[in-house]
C-alpha cells in the first residue's frame, strides 16, 4: 500500500475543544497529515483497504504442493485416497486432499489479513453471505464454503463482472487501527489544524536550547526520522507500536505457501 485506508478517525471536542469550529477543509487536511504522518510511522501496518479478487485454483485447493501417493497407483487428487502433502512448512498423510479433509474447492486462499468479506459473485448470482466464513489456520486466511457447494477451481478471466464464468472476491484486506493509534491520530490532527489555521499548536520548532532567567534547559529534539513528533502521548503509542522502527510489514515469500492464482484490484482509500 502507499496511502493509508481506512483509518475513520474521529476527534472529539474533548481531545480538541476548537475542532469543531475549523472549515471542513482544515480538518480534513489535518486529519490526513496525521493518520499519513502515524501510517509511516508504524510501519505502514494499520488500515484496512478494500479489494477485489479473482481466484483460479487448481484441484489440490489450499494446498500448495501435493507428491505420487502413499499407495502405489493411486493419486492424492480431488476425490482420489491417500497421499503425502506439504502444508504450512510440514509434510502430512491424508486420506484426502485437503489439509483440513474437506473438498479441496470448499475453501480458497484470501491473501490476509482478511478483516471481513464485503461480496462473492459466481456469474451473475451473488453469493449469501450466510454461505460462507472466514477461517485462518496456520496462518492462513481461508474463505470457506459452508452451504455444501464449493467455489468454482477455475474461472474466465476474459468475462467482467457479474457476467457467466466470472467469479468475484471483494473484501478488507489489512489490521484494524488500534484505539491507542486512533486516539495518537486524532490528537496529531488537532495540532496540525491549529497551525494550518495560524494559532499556536504545540508540534515541537526543532528547538534544543532555551536559556531564561539564567537557567539554561537543552532539549533532546524528537527524530522525524523514527517517526517522531515530539509530542509525548502520540510519540509512545509509535514506540510501542513499532519498537524497531520497521518502515513496512514483513513479507514473506515460500512456494511452501497455498496461494493460487488470482487477480487483485486495490480501490483507492483515505481517511
Amino acid at each position: 500500500m502507499t496511502i493509508p485506508c481506512a483509518w475513520d478517525v474521529v476527534v472529539p471536542s474533548e481531545l480538541c475543544s476548537d475542532w469543531d469550529a475549523y472549515p471542513q477543509t482544515t480538518k480534513d487536511t489535518a486529519l490526513w497529515l496525521a493518520s499519513t504522518w502515524l501510517w509511516g510511522a508504524t510501519g505502514r501496518q494499520y488500515g484496512v483497504c478494500p479489494i477485489t479478487v479473482r481466484p483460479s485454483q487448481n484441484e489440490r485447493g489450499e494446498i500448495g504442493y501435493q507428491t505420487f501417493g502413499v499407495i502405489p497407483g493411486t493419486y492424492g487428487g480431488l476425490g482420489m485416497p491417500g497421499g503425502p502433502f506439504l502444508f504450512g512448512g510440514r509434510w502430512f498423510n491424508a486420506g484426502c486432499s485437503s489439509a483440513c479433509c474437506g473438498g479441496a474447492g470448499c475453501a480458497i486462499v484470501l491473501r490476509g489479513p482478511a478483516t471481513y468479506v464485503d461480496e462473492v459473485v459466481i456469474g451473475t448470482e451473488t453469493v449469501p453471505a450466510s454461505a460462507y466464513r472466514i477461517d485462518v489456520s496456520r496462518g492462513t486466511w481461508l474463505l470457506v464454503r459452508t452451504d455444501g457447494d464449493c467455489w468454482p477451481t477455475c474461472q474466465n478471466f476474459t468475462a467482467d463482472a457479474g457476467e457467466e464464468g466470472a467469479f468475484l472476491v471483494t473484501y478488507g484486506y489489512g489490521r484494524e487501527v488500534p484505539e491507542a493509534l486512533a486516539i495518537a491520530t486524532a490528537l496529531l490532527a488537532c495540532e496540525w489544524a491549529k497551525g494550518l489555521s495560524g494559532g499556536a499548536c504545540s508540534l515541537p520548532a526543532r528547538m534544543t536550547r532555551l536559556s531564561r532567567q539564567g537557567v539554561e534547559v537543552e532539549v533532546a529534539p524528537a527524530d522525524p526520522k523514527l517517526g517522531f513528533t515530539g509530542m509525548r502521548f502520540v510519540d509512545d503509542v509509535v514506540s510501542t507500536l513499532n519498537p524497531s522502527n520497521r518502515k513496512s510489514p514483513p513479507i514473506l515469500l515460500s512456494p511452501d505457501l497455498p496461494e493460487g492464482c488470482d487477480r487483485m484490484t486495490v480501490w483507492a482509500g483515505g481517511s
